[in-house]
């Protein structure tokens, strides 16, 4: 099973922030919780989605809030398609292009992915200053969105799978991530070994649960990232006792959207 990596919460400029011990200090980073910002219920607070529904410009001055406390000089971001495509980010990204990732080596930029129950992947490569966002729901997880974030770092930047550190962050856990039998056949066919291995759990009578972050990890190692350099969240976007996740699953579109992000300092 997944080995947890229990997160650090810490305050950056009044705004809340998970963050992982795996990622090196070279790197800003952190996963948004709902705490910090300026929207009402029942996006309170720290909305950092624009289509729900949110007073826009409270979810403007969420991403201001963020941005002071990422202490990059711009936040890069995509919309995102659920797929695999990752952009290698310069100081501007035009936020109307495609695409599940971004990747630099620039520093002072930041790169996000916002999620609400998708897992957000962030990678950092002390060696060569490279950074890399990832979003990945169910669908990006099977057709591979961690190791196309891994073939980027290496492509774009001349990584090494073992340079990488690699934090898998707040998501739906395999408590609640209850699927039909199509979305468990996608994994098992996908991962030989996937119900062995975890990903996939099965009662006689009940529907499956899938485990995105399993997944993500065994994808990881098997492409030659270290076991230890992947720090696994044990946090559950859908069922956290706190409620400081924002949930798509639990909530429907009366919620809102967390954010990970990344940036070489």
């Amino acid at each position: 099973m997944v080995q947890p990596h229990p997160l650090a919460t810490r305050v950056f400029a009044g705004v809340p922030l998970l963050v992982s011990g795996i990622v090196p200090e070279s790197f800003r980073h952190g996963f948004t919780m709902r705490a910090g910002g300026v929207s009402e219920p029942p996006f309170d607070s720290l909305n950092l989605g624009w289509k729900w529904g949110d007073d826009p410009r409270h979810v403007e001055e969420n991403h201001r809030r963020l941005l002071a406390a990422s202490g990059t000089a711009a936040m890069a971001r995509v919309s995102q398609v659920h797929g695999t495509r990752i952009l290698h980010a310069g100081r501007a990204i035009d936020i109307a292009e495609t695409a599940d990732g971004l990747c630099s080596d620039e520093r002072g930029i930041g790169l996000s992915v916002q999620v609400a129950d998708c897992t957000p992947i962030l990678m950092a490569c002390p060696r060569t200053g490279a950074c890399a966002a990832l979003h990945a729901g169910w669908r990006g997880t099977v057709a591979g969105m961690a190791e196309a974030g891994v073939r980027a770092m290496v492509s774009e930047f001349g990584c090494q799978p073992y340079d990488l550190r690699v934090a898998l962050g707040p998501c739906i856990g395999l408590c609640c991530f209850e699927v039909g039998a199509e979305v468990a056949d996608a994994f098992t066919s996908a991962m030989p070994g996937a119900r062995e291995n975890g990903v996939v759990a099965h009662q006689p009578g009940k529907k499956a649960h899938v485990d995105l972050r399993r997944y993500q990890q065994l994808q990881l190692e098997a492409l030659g990232v270290l076991s230890e350099h992947i720090g696994v969240s044990c946090d559950c976007t859908f069922c956290d006792p706190d409620n400081r996740f924002y949930s798509f699953r639990k909530h429907g579109r009366a919620t809102g959207q967390l954010m990970g992000f990344i940036a070489r300092v």
